[in-house]
């Protein structure tokens, strides 16, 4: 895919290991979540666009030094899928499937809500897309109107969802430690985007973290 900016076109090694890494990945959950057919299909392009973002993003504006933020970072986007592989394999018992079929239709309704929504944001988000916290291209259009982080948002849908079908307390506690790294990996992101993007201090005050500042949009409606 073509760009604008010819440093764009060099790469570092680790820009083609992530295009590798997230399209196995998208193989490895395709073959995971078999039973949901071709609702799974939103998110295997997901993935796949998340891999080829790493060889069409722009180059760096910023990012966090240290390796916290870093670890932060590959720790949340990976600890779920490492869980439920490990867990698949060897201690399947914690992944019990609820035997409630009103809490099972719950999750696979919100599963399926993020997986149909997943597309959208990588898409707005791919010549910004990075693992580490990062500053590329401030983006404020598309789902990015009503969502400083989008992506995230519909992680909360889909791993709630994959709780509701399997309430295990193992994978709760696994849950638990994801929802803090997340609110630190978006500290640092937030950090980095700041320093880069002067203007990202309005966008945030005037866009929610995870949706549309209702108290903004009443008062907005009021005027």
């Amino acid at each position: 895919m073509p760009t604008d900016d010819p440093s764009a076109s060099r790469h570092h090694w680790s820009d083609w290991a992530g295009l590798v890494a997230f399209t196995t990945l998208a193989f490895l959950l395709w073959r995971r979540s078999v039973e949901f057919g071709l609702a799974f299909l939103p998110i295997f392009c997901y993935e796949l666009l998340a891999g080829i973002s790493f060889i069409v993003r722009r180059p760096l504006q910023g990012q966090t030094g240290g390796v916290l933020p870093r670890l932060v970072a590959y720790a949340h986007s990976f600890i779920p899928m490492l869980f439920l592989e490990a867990a698949g394999e060897w201690r399947p018992q914690w992944l019990r499937p609820t035997s409630d079929p009103a809490l099972r239709s719950l999750g696979i309704s919100l599963w399926l809500a993020g997986a149909l929504l997943a597309f959208w944001p990588m898409w707005y988000l791919r010549r910004a897309f990075s693992i580490e916290p990062q500053a590329r291209v401030l983006i404020t259009a598309g789902p990015y109107r009503y969502a400083r982080h989008p992506i995230y948002t519909i992680y909360l849908l889909i791993n709630a969802g994959l709780w509701l079908r399997h309430p295990t307390p193992q994978f709760a506690v696994v849950l638990a430690i994801w929802g803090v790294l997340l609110l630190r990996r978006i500290g640092y992101e937030e950090q980095v985007l700041g320093a880069a993007f002067p203007e990202y201090a309005a966008y945030r005050a005037k866009v929610g973290a995870f949706g549309p500042r209702l108290g903004l949009a009443s008062r907005t409606r009021a005027v």
